[in-house]
Order: structure tokens, then sequence, then C-alpha cells
């Protein structure tokens, strides 16, 4: 038992923290990684603890969620991560 809980404690130690997702706001516009203008956010979703958890955009002519961990706030706007690619499998 005591083997257990040292290595569920050293993987603990061994992830890295997650980044906090930045401030966003309604109507905010959003780029892809490759610098086009997508949208602009619809909804700001919130997990239980008030965190940023993801935005929900029209894409394409349909809803599609974008997960915070992909965001980065800038001076335009908001950019994610995923390319136009990515944003059609959504």
């Amino acid at each position: 038992m005591k083997t257990i809980i040292i290595a569920i404690a050293a993987l603990g130690l061994a992830t890295p923290a997650l980044a906090q997702a930045p401030a966003i706001d309604r109507n905010e516009a959003i780029f892809s990684a490759e610098g086009t203008k997508i949208g602009k956010v619809e909804k700001v979703v919130t997990g239980d603890d008030g965190a940023v958890a993801a935005v929900r955009i029209i894409y394409r002519g349909k809803f599609i969620t974008i997960p915070a961990a992909t965001l980065t706030a800038t001076d335009k706007g908001v950019t994610t991560s995923l390319s136009n690619a990515d944003l059609k499998k959504l």
C-alpha cells in the first residue's frame, strides 16, 4: 500500500501544472492558428470552479466548442492553437 501511495505522489509531482485559461469575453474576435478570423465568441463556458473551460462559436453555420487549453488572449482578440482543418472536425 505504501508503494502505491509513493508512486501516485511521484506521478503528481512529475506532471506539469495546467496553464490558466485567458480572460475571455463574449463577442471577442477569435482567430485560428493560421491567423484567419473564424468568428466571435458566442458563449464562454465555465467549469465548476468558475474558470473558463471552453468557448462556443458559430463556425461555418454550426456551433462548435473550442477548449480553453487551446486559447491565447491577444491584443486583437483570442487565438486558438487549432488549425482550420482541426476546426472543421469539431
